[in-house]
């Protein structure tokens, strides 16, 4: 093993681990005796900050980098070098038909694919966009696989998001229910609004319809559920994201109302928001039927 390779091994949490793992009791042998094209693999996975692994030999040992760790999870600890198929044994299923592909030769991509990771130790509903590429010894030969990986959880489960209260919405204008529209002057905070939009949040409609501040209409909205709110009006106000937020609203004598709104950023020649026009629709109905279902499901359960 040459100074410069164990010098990098030692640089990082992941590569202090290879360097200290008992590699003579694997089939990989002494670090010494790794080929080159195999040292030099290690090496590039550990120096790249995207989240990536590398499994070799015949029965596909594991070197991940440390970027990759956070994704492991609870399985990050004394797993280095682990065959592959034990290192995600309960996603193998799914992964081993890719990975025959890519130890057939074949590079391959999945795009916001579903997998169960448990990387707090309990199943996790998650989505990955990552490729599997065929790697080769000395002689050419394929010996492995390099992967590369990134988390979609976010963006999958956001169109998700968006598709569900698009078709709220949809029911909703089926159906005749109450549809209420609103128009913020986000720089003078002012809201001018229907009447059937200050019906639902408990607003005089005259008062409504001439504006007033938005503490005016978040004043009803369930004290559990305002943070939220308030922090995905602020994703949009920042960043333009579209505004997407289910809730309960506080009704007369303490009943509560399920509420679907939708809304978008407008932003000036400078880039801040001086706009916020949307739309709210009363969902407590399907809230109700969802409820019912899921309690009749634990139920047979």
């Amino acid at each position: 093993m040459g100074p410069g390779f164990a010098a990098q091994l030692r640089h990082s949490i992941t590569g202090r681990e290879i360097f200290e793992a008992d590699w003579d009791s694997t089939s990989l042998g002494e670090i010494s005796t790794w080929p080159s094209s195999f040292r030099a693999l290690v090496s590039a996975v550990l120096a790249c900050p995207t989240a990536m692994f590398l499994a070799w030999g015949p029965d596909l040992r594991t070197f991940f980098n440390d970027a990759y760790r956070p994704i492991l999870g609870q399985r990050a600890s004394n797993i280095m070098g682990i065959p592959l198929a034990e290192l995600w044994h309960d996603n193998w299923s799914e992964i081993s038909p890719l990975v025959a592909r890519a130890l057939s030769g074949e590079g391959v991509e999945m795009v916001d694919m579903r997998l169960d990771l448990h990387r707090a130790g309990v199943p996790e509903e998650s989505w990955w966009t990552f490729s599997y590429s065929p790697v080769r010894d000395d002689d050419g030969d394929v010996s492995g696989l390099l992967c590369v990986t990134r988390e979609t959880t976010e963006r999958v489960l956001a169109l998700k998001a968006r598709s569900s209260a698009t078709e709220r919405l949809r029911a909703a204008l089926s159906a005749g229910d109450t549809i209420g529209s609103w128009d913020w002057d986000v720089v003078n905070d002012r809201i001018t609004a229907d009447e059937r939009f200050a019906l639902i949040y408990n607003v005089d409609p005259d008062l409504a319809a001439v504006g007033t501040s938005l503490s005016e209409f978040t004043a009803c909205i369930h004290p559990d559920d305002l943070p939220l709110v308030r922090a995905q009006i602020d994703a949009t106000l920042r960043f333009g994201d579209a505004y997407l937020a289910e809730y309960r609203i506080l009704g007369a004598h303490g009943v509560i109302h399920w509420v679907s709104a939708q809304g978008s950023a407008v932003f000036d020649e400078t880039g801040n928001c001086v706009r916020f026009p949307g739309i709210s629709f009363d969902i407590t109905v399907n809230k109700q039927i969802e409820l019912a279902a899921a309690t009749l499901k634990n139920t047979l359960e």
